[in-house]
């Protein structure tokens, strides 16, 4: 868990004041001077986790109410809660609008954390380390032990509790409750621990009771100093600011009173005198503009005139005009239509006579219309016959060339020579070929061999302790299981491992010897620490003496070893300097008991530490012998194959290599079988090929085997060639036989066709000017004429037709705009029909325009008199307001009226500058009425107050801080006196009697 932020927004002598904390950073630093806040702060933290205790003194500033703490935790999964811790028994944490939020919200991030522990962990302060302290001590734990050995000097207390453990095994167990002995040890333990918090001396109480209540007293006395001091300054500061709206007050009343009576007006008064009189101007100057408008609209509806006649024709005026364009089109149209009828006239007459002058005339077009079928049978007349000749010409030239072409294949043919079969050559070079390229196959294999043989020897040369050769290497015996070297590895690391450790501990219970000593001789140094047995043995020198001096008392002789104690010295004084002797050394021990304590403690250490180190040192000499005897083992291993082994380590990889060379000279025997295979091979091959081709060509013996099958291919390629040639020639000649038979019959039926063309082409154009011999190119020419005779005429008759149906539209035009005219009373003397329609259009357009702008011009005419009325209206009741304002204020002009308001807003802003000030003032009194702030502030000497003020913060600032330490001390010394003042100091004998009692139980 970590915080984001902290605000302490009322707690202490803090007001909002913020501490935020870098989300990057995990540790962070809070310092500052003495008195600064660090300790509130502190407090702060544990309040705002755990909730603010029924009393606190950080609510001196802020009320108990009043206490509030801000904050966000987050805890390791990125999780946060946001929320305000205030002072109270319910519902005291709240989120940022101030609505509850449940405790276990906040006590989820704290992990079951109780406060005790956190404040123990993480609030650590002056008080609670001194109280750490004194639990300490209380705790009966091994270090109040050996504060109690040290302080009473029994050094041997921890051998005489071990033997007593030992002895008394089954009368107390160390963990155990149910004995006796550990009721009896765990009830004077209790009242031990309540003694010591019970027990005070009755003058220590006193004192210490003197000093809680000097610090009470102190502490009040201070608050009461500040709490008058803060009264003042409030009432410095609130005199300060009063003051000045005392004086301006005063001034707003001597204004007011110099404006003497004024009349009570409305408070609007000056919106509505301006309002009522702007009215008043806007509403004549708007009246006269509309006069005016109303007098231009009057003229302009008399200068407007609109035909009647023309209105009733609109529609029948718009049906016509929308034909207007068509009747000039067609006027257009009649010449044109008329010259085209005899442009076509002449073309149809030349056309006529270019296939027959005799019969040119219009009435004998008919004689120039053929039928379609004739004209399609004609047409496909004259395509056939070229085609028919063509082919007939391109049949000719095959047969004639197919048949030179049969009479060379023959002639080649029959000079071609005979040579014998290649199967055999073919099947055995198939063979050699299946085997694949030995030669290659060889040479790879004799530079494998040669890379394998130097690789043998590289892995031998370095191959430690070994210097013979592969084959001895590979027949050595040596260990065959890698599990047995790893067992022996393993044994020999446990070994090392085990030897290792105990030199280590031999090192450490050295170094602790070494420092204990170290120890030994720095107590020496502080002060000669004399051991038991210097006392005992200065203790036996004095009572020796005081033997002597005894029977010299009792016999009144002195003893026979007198002279051996005295060596001629006055008994008297060597006796009382052996008493000062054996005392001081007493003395000596009982001054320096924890030192004591501490020397025997350290002496006893070094002496456990230097037999375990004997019991290491035999445990070391066992081992280093196991090592010995590992080691024989080892070379026993290796002895059969003459080897001085190294580590396992070194030997298992040494085995590894020796693997490697192995499987490499197994690698090289393959490969030397597979050469001898493969020559044997290559020379059956190239015996077998040059036994063949000895009946083709000329061969030696001594030739290798590639050129052998070199040789062996070129001779088959060309016995391959020769008889692919001669299958050709054969397929060829045949081939050509059948093309002239077949050239033959096609010439034969294309004869046939032509003559049963001629007799069609008779029949078709028979009835005709085509002639029966003229050419196909001739005939379709002519047909092309009687196509274009027919085609003129066709576009003759069509001109013919639409120039009488133009002419009919045009009439029909004309008449309805006759009618039209005399319906409308109108003239227009013979002129053009599409004219007078559009001269009509135009003008039934202006009647149109001029009855919409009337129209609009009476409209605006009764808009104008509304708005003139309205106006005049208006005029009337701002004259009507006017007169009401003339009459409250007692006068009778604009100008009396604006001076009068003026004087009565004046007196308004006075009136309202007093309320406001009296109102600021009374906010500032705190209670206390107008007149008793302003005689407070008539006591006030104006001139010091500043110089007060300063004065009374750095007072209250000085107080500040003599409370802060005041409290803190206060605080712990209250802590204490509750805490001892609990029980009665008449009581606290009652436990020191029962733990004497359990004592008295314990020792017996």
């Amino acid at each position: 868990m970590r915080f984001d932020y902290l605000n302490l927004r009322a707690f202490g002598h803090f007001t909002d004041y913020e501490l935020l904390f870098d989300p990057s950073k995990n540790f962070h630093i809070l310092y500052g001077p003495n008195e600064a806040g660090k300790s509130t702060t502190l407090r702060s933290i544990t309040h705002f986790l755990y909730g603010f205790p029924q009393k606190t003194n950080d609510a001196f500033l802020h009320g108990n109410s009043k206490l509030r703490i801000e904050g966000q935790l987050r805890n390791s999964k990125g999780e946060a809660v946001q929320f305000i811790r205030r002072k109270g028994r319910k519902d005291t944490v709240l989120d940022l609008d101030g609505n509850p939020i449940p405790e276990k919200t906040v006590a989820a991030f704290l992990h079951d954390i109780p406060e005790s522990q956190f404040l123990n962990m993480f609030a650590l302060d002056h008080v609670r380390l001194r109280e750490g302290g004194e639990s300490l001590l209380q705790s009966g734990g091994s270090a109040g032990e050996s504060f109690f050995s040290a302080a009473s000097g029994i050094n041997v207390l921890r051998s005489i509790l071990e033997n007593f453990e030992k002895q008394a095994g089954a009368l107390y167990k160390k963990t155990g409750s149910v004995p006796e002995l550990n009721k009896l040890l765990k009830r004077e333990k209790e009242l031990t621990k309540k003694i010591n918090e019970q027990q005070l001396k009755v003058r220590s109480w006193n004192d210490f009771e003197e000093r809680y209540r000097e610090a009470e007293k102190e502490i009040n006395t201070t608050i009461e100093r500040m709490k008058t001091l803060r009264s003042k300054k409030e009432q410095l500061q609130r005199v300060k600011w009063i003051l000045p709206k005392i004086a301006k007050r005063e001034d707003l009343k001597q204004k007011l009173a110099a404006l003497g009576t004024v009349p009570d007006l409305p408070e609007d008064i000056s919106d509505v005198r301006m309002a009522a009189e702007n009215k008043w101007n806007a509403a004549k100057a708007s009246k006269e503009k509309i006069e005016q408008q109303l007098a231009e609209i009057e003229a302009e509806i008399k200068q407007i005139s609109i035909p009647e006649k023309i209105l009733e024709q609109a529609e029948t005026i718009h049906a016509l005009y929308r034909e207007v364009q068509a009747y000039q089109n067609h006027e257009k149209a009649l010449p044109e239509l008329e010259g085209k009828k005899q442009q076509l006239e002449a073309q149809l007459i030349s056309a006529m006579k270019e296939i027959d002058p005799a019969r040119a005339a219009l009435e004998n077009i008919d004689d120039y219309r053929l039928t379609s079928v004739k004209k399609e049978m004609i047409r496909g007349l004259c395509k056939e016959k070229p085609l028919l000749d063509q082919k007939y010409e391109t049949l000719q030239r095959e047969s004639e060339k197919s048949e030179k072409e049969l009479a060379q294949k023959l002639e080649e043919l029959a000079a071609m020579p005979d040579l014998p079969g290649a199967g055999e050559l073919e099947a055995l070079l198939n063979q050699v070929n299946r085997a694949g390229n030995l030669e290659d196959a060889l040479k790879e294999l004799y530079a494998d061999c040669r890379q394998k043989e130097q690789q043998i020897e590289e892995e031998i040369r370095l191959l430690p302790l070994w210097d013979g050769g592969a084959e001895e290497l590979v027949k050595l015996p040596v260990p065959v299981l890698a599990e047995t070297v790893k067992r022996f590895e393993k044994e020999e690391d446990g070994l090392r491992r085990e030897l290792e450790l105990v030199q280590s501990k031999i090192r450490q219970l050295e170094e602790e010897i070494e420092a204990s000593e170290e120890r030994i001789r720095k107590l020496d140094s502080l002060a000669e620490i004399p051991s038991e047995e210097k006392l005992l043995a200065a203790r036996a020198v004095r009572d020796t003496g005081w033997r002597l001096i005894r029977a010299k008392l009792e016999t009144g002789k002195w003893n026979e070893r007198l002279e051996e104690y005295t060596k001629g010295k006055p008994i008297e004084s060597l006796y009382e300097t052996h008493v000062r002797d054996a005392d001081r050394i007493a003395d000596t021990l009982r001054m320096e008991a924890e030192k004591v304590g501490e020397k025997n403690k350290l002496l006893a250490d070094i002496e456990k530490c230097r037999e375990k180190i004997d019991a290491l040192k035999a445990e070391k000499s066992r081992l280093e012998e196991s090592l010995q005897a590992w080691k024989a083992e080892w070379h026993k291993l290796w002895a059969p194959a003459q080897i001085t082994p190294l580590s396992p380590a070194e030997m298992r990889e040494w085995l590894q290599k020796h693997a490697q060379i192995k499987g490499l000279v197994q690698e090289y025997e393959k490969t030397l079988g597979k050469i001898r295979e493969l020559e044997n091979s290559r020379n059956r091959s190239r015996n077998a090929l040059s036994a063949v081709l000895k009946a083709f060509t000329e061969v030696s013996e001594s030739q290798p085997l590639v050129e052998l099958v070199s040789l062996a291919e070129k001779q088959l390629k060309q016995i391959r060639g020769h008889a692919s040639k001669k299958d050709s020639l054969e397929a060829a000649i045949q081939g050509l036989k059948v093309k002239v038979e077949e050239n033959a019959a096609e010439k034969t039926d294309v004869e046939k066709k032509r003559a049963e063309w001629f007799g069609q082409w008779v029949r078709a154009v028979e009835g005709t000017a085509i002639a029966k011999d003229a050419p196909p190119t001739v005939a379709e020419t002519l047909l092309g004429q009687y196509e274009t005779c027919a085609r003129i005429y066709d576009a003759f008759k069509q001109a013919e037709k639409e120039q009488l149906s133009i002419s009919k539209q045009m009439e029909l035009f004309e008449e309805k705009v006759q009618h039209m005219l005399q319906d409308a009373n109108l003239g227009f003397n013979g002129e053009n029909a599409g004219m007078a329609v559009a001269e009509m259009y135009r003008i039934l357009q202006k009647a149109q325009q001029d009855e919409v702008e009337l129209k609009n011009c009476k409209r605006q005419l009764d808009n104008l008199l509304r708005q003139k009325k309205e106006e005049a209206d208006a005029m009337e009741e701002a004259a009507a307001v006017l007169k009401g304002l003339f009459h409250q204020a007692g006068c009778g002009s604009i100008e009396e009226l604006k001076q009068i308001e003026k004087t009565f807003l004046k007196k308004k802003e006075y009136e309202t500058g007093i309320q406001q000030i009296e109102a600021e003032i009374l906010d500032a009194g705190g209670g206390r009425s107008l007149q008793e702030l302003v005689d407070e502030a008539a006591r006030i000497d104006t001139d010091r107050i500043d110089a007060d003020l300063d004065e009374t913060e750095r007072e209250l600032e000085q107080l500040e801080l003599v409370r802060s330490q005041v409290e803190q001390e206060y605080g712990a010394v209250k802590k204490e006196y509750e805490k001892k003042s609990r029980g009665q100091i008449l009581q606290q004998s009652k436990p020191s009697r029962k733990r004497k009692a359990y004592m008295r139980k314990l020792q017996a």
